[in-house]
């Protein structure tokens, strides 16, 4: 993961952080006032996308480790001949 990914993953798990924190204070009777709903959407739907980027980061991020685990199992095999 390069800085730029490293950066962008950041963001997206600030972004889920505080759309959470916006949904937590928000009061069910809030969605019964004009353009409230809409509101509450879009603050889920963004909350899920931010959801969806961290998730993948840590795929990748899962990967990477997944490959040096098994690099590093293969020299100490040869090493040890097993």
């Amino acid at each position: 993961m390069n800085e730029i990914e490293r950066a962008t993953t950041i963001v997206s798990l600030q972004k889920l952080s505080a759309r959470l924190e916006t949904l937590r204070h928000l009061e069910i009777a809030d969605l019964q006032l004009p353009g409230q709903q809409k509101r509450y959407e879009q603050t889920l739907e963004d909350a899920y996308a931010a959801l969806a980027q961290v998730e993948t980061a840590l795929d990748k991020l899962g990967q990477e480790l997944d490959y040096q685990h098994q690099r590093l199992g293969e020299v100490r095999d040869q090493r040890t001949g097993g």
